[in-house]
């Protein structure tokens, strides 16, 4: 009987019932995907709907199955055989998830950074999963894609083009998209950086993510910086452009590795700041740029008309209250205030300041750009930020910092010495106020600058709470990184000449065109800031706030929320339930006991 038992409860563990294969593929033309199960290999399907997804059905395989897929020709002979040996996820599934070819890991494990203060999260979306690179399949007229990535600095240029998005669990597909080259400097690389927009006007949407950035990191060697930036904005409570990794391919073409992030618009603003609160009116948001070493977005006050600022330096990407006429207007107003701030004589300044703009955001924000070594953000450049009076902060509104852009850091692009003090980056022509007003020389901003920079050290910028992640990112994306590295670029243009050496080395030497390393710039700016600020950096990496509750309820099958960065195993098996096979398992169960 205790045999008999235990043979119920084997069977109860696996599904009685056909497997479903899906396997994501980019066979050479005339060949197909397959399964090989104990050397019998089946023909999958790349069907219309669902390509570059090869799928099929394996009659009598049950979840105990293991597995590799193969590439095969015209004649089902293999040309191609992953090295290693897959399973299912558990042995309740019926059906694999969406596994791309010759990658052993569908779900990775990355710890978390400790959070520092209270982060609230965008609204749900499917659009960001921390914990898989997803595939970004595009097709579209090839002479015209061809023509953008030929003449990628050609103003207005832009293609229409089908998009699919494939993750693990989901395929996500709209016709008839806008596809674009991105930024300005980066438009100069060879690999290029891309914008996706959806039209919304005509029902267009992805996930409540309608813009887009597709970021080449072609300028730093890691892949690591921008994400790693990111990740930390989120961990110290400053809302920001989520991103993760996904493998692009255009027409069949594979164009690489990118970080997929939010591109800043009025959508933005209404998903991630406001968390997707219909009822939320969006304020003026002001995108700035230093189209020239002179012509920085400084936030210097020059008169007030929006006439005297340049076209290309503030740009404003929603009115709220402003007039078309005059769409700096509130934030002129701003810049006037800041010129009228005198730093020693005016009276309470932390209420002058707290009653125009989020403070504390403000003070978070430069922060990251001393710690992380920014040199192309407002602090060192006046750039790349965004500025949005948010109608919901105190009584009347408050400016909003939103930063942007951050492969820059690390000493990447500008040698910075990571034991210099904040105190000496700030004489700079021309003068950035509110760093050197606020931060500088008002003594009680900086006094709580202080105080936010021994709190961001003591449980964030740390090495003990940043390498880990480091690594788990780089162990992530370091197969995809080394065929990234294989493939010819698109585009005329630099080519810094990166190799997958680079990709692993610049984690603790500095290596071409870098004059910085990560992870021993985390630990001499970490260690030179506490001796500076006399504090004592604490040991562990415990939270000094708990983590937000995410937002959407209870979560689902597709939610990467586990307390590790997501819903896998050490091993990188995805842990879920699949309710209707387990009900079919203890049905079975049931009728084997009751017989």
């Amino acid at each position: 009987m205790v045999k008999f038992l235990v043979g119920l409860a084997t069977l109860a563990s696996i599904a009685f019932a056909d497997i479903t294969f899906n396997c994501i593929g980019y066979p050479a033309p005339g060949n197909s995907i397959g399964v090989s199960i104990n050397g019998v290999i089946t023909k999958l399907a790349a069907l219309e709907n669902t390509a570059p997804v090869w799928t099929g059905v394996v009659p009598g395989a049950t979840s105990a199955v293991q597995y590799s897929y193969v590439e095969i020709n015209a004649a089902n002979t293999p040309v191609k055989t992953e090295a290693f040996v897959r399973k299912l996820n558990q042995t309740t599934d019926i059906a694999t998830d969406n596994e791309f070819f010759d990658r052993p890991i569908t779900h990775h494990v990355v710890p978390r950074l400790p959070y520092t203060y209270l982060a609230t999260y965008p609204s749900k979306s499917k659009a960001f999963k921390e914990t898989q690179i997803a595939t970004l399949h595009l097709t579209g007229d090839k002479p015209a894609i061809d023509k953008l990535n030929a003449s990628p600095e050609t103003d207005g240029a832009e293609v229409r083009v089908n998009f699919r998005f494939i993750n693990a669990k989901t395929i996500y597909s709209q016709r008839n998209i806008t596809l674009k080259t991105s930024g300005k400097s980066s438009k100069e690389f060879a690999k290029q950086s891309y914008k996706i927009k959806f039209d919304t006007d005509f029902n267009q949407t992805f996930f409540s993510r309608p813009n887009l950035k597709l970021r080449s990191m072609a300028t730093e060697p890691t892949y690591l910086r921008e994400k790693l930036y990111i990740d930390t904005l989120n961990a110290v409570g400053v809302p920001t452009q989520q991103g993760s990794y996904v493998r692009l391919f255009i027409n069949n073409e594979p164009y690489g590795l990118y970080l997929m992030v939010d591109d800043i618009k009025k959508s933005f603003a209404k998903q991630t700041v406001h968390g997707g609160d219909d009822l939320i009116i969006p304020g003026s948001l002001i995108q700035a740029n230093a189209p020239t070493l002179s012509e920085q977005a400084d936030l210097a006050y020059k008169g007030p008309l929006s006439a005297a600022y340049g076209k290309e330096t503030y740009i404003s990407q929603n009115l709220g209250n402003n007039l078309v006429t005059e769409p700096l207007s509130q934030l002129i107003t701003l810049m006037k205030d800041l010129q009228d701030f005198d730093p020693v004589a005016t009276p309470d300044p932390l209420v002058y300041w707290n009653n125009r703009i989020d403070l504390d955001g403000f003070l978070r924000n430069m922060a990251l750009e001393y710690l992380f070594g920014g040199f192309d953000n407002y602090w060192m450049a006046g750039s790349n930020y965004f500025i949005y009076f948010n109608p919901t902060l105190g009584t009347s509104g408050k400016w909003q910092w939103l930063p942007t852009d951050f492969d820059g850091t690390f000493g990447n692009g500008a040698e910075i010495d990571p034991l210099g003090s904040y105190k000496t980056l700030y004489n700079f022509t021309p003068d950035h106020p509110l760093v050197s007003k606020l931060i500088i020389k008002n003594a009680a901003i900086n006094a709580l600058f202080n105080t936010i920079i021994k709190e961001i050290v003591s449980t964030t910028f740390k090495p003990e709470a940043m390498n880990p992640h480091i690594e788990a990112l780089n162990k992530m994306i370091s197969l995809d990184a080394a065929w990234d590295f294989t493939l010819p670029r698109k585009s005329p243009g630099k080519n810094p000449g990166f190799t997958f050496d680079d990709f692993n080395n610049n984690l603790v030497n500095i290596t071409k065109d870098m004059s910085g390393a990560i992870k021993p710039w985390i630990a001499a700016r970490a260690n030179t800031t506490s001796v500076e600020l006399q504090f004592t950096i604490p040991a562990g990496t415990a939270d000094r706030v708990p983590p937000p509750p995410r937002k959407g309820g209870n979560g689902d099958d597709d939610d990467d929320a586990s307390p590790e960065g997501g819903n896998a195993s050490s091993d990188g098996v995805s842990v879920r339930a699949v309710g209707s096979v387990m009900v079919v398992v203890a049905m079975v169960a049931s009728s084997l006991l009751l017989a």
